[in-house]
């Protein structure tokens, strides 16, 4: 009977290690994604709605301010071994025997792109799939996709600056346009 409940105990203690490990190792991504958006970009917006140009509305993850423009990241959870391409309906994530399927983000990337230009004309827009976790790729990555590591080194950082006058303006008619996502 000692031993049963010795065997509990001990299965229990491993088990909630095993979660206090894995929350702590989720905590950190989402630090090292907040840490790298604050170094790159002088403000955010986050799960916000835009209307497009078409009398309709297009959902943004999030949109930075950045020394290099705009930036439009859909953000997306994934770990494991991509399987993509440009023109398939969805990506493919095989995590050991975890299969996810997502579907294809590239295609809403040129829509979110064009949404803000009609409000931003002047300005550089970029648009990137950010996919937070441990990813790797079958083949070469996809061009529109990064990860939290790939934002860093591709993004300089902002520096103490104030964003040039064509940005800043350019960024108070799409915080004047944004409404907060019900989504």
């Amino acid at each position: 009977m000692i031993a049963w409940v010795t065997a509990a105990a001990a299965g229990a203690g491993v088990a909630v290690a095993g979660l206090v490990g894995a929350l702590w190792w989720r905590g950190r991504r989402r630090r090292r994604l907040k840490t790298t958006l604050r170094r790159i970009s002088w403000s955010r917006l986050s799960d916000i709605v835009l209307p497009d140009d078409v009398d309709g509305e297009i959902h943004l993850d999030l949109l930075l301010l950045t020394p290099a423009g705009l930036v439009v990241l859909d953000v997306r959870q994934l770990a494991g071994r991509v399987y993509w391409g440009e023109r398939l309906d969805h990506w493919t994530a095989m995590d050991g025997p975890r299969r996810t399927l997502l579907p294809n983000p590239l295609p809403g990337l040129a829509a979110r792109r064009h949404a803000i230009r009609a409000l931003a004309p002047d300005v550089a827009i970029e648009a990137f799939v950010l996919l937070v976790g441990d990813v790797s790729y079958v083949g070469d990555p996809p061009p529109e996709a990064l990860t939290v590591e790939d934002l860093a080194t591709r993004f300089p950082a902002r520096g103490r600056g104030r964003p040039p006058p064509e940005l800043a303006a350019a960024w108070a008619v799409l915080r004047k346009a944004a409404r907060r996502s019900r989504y």
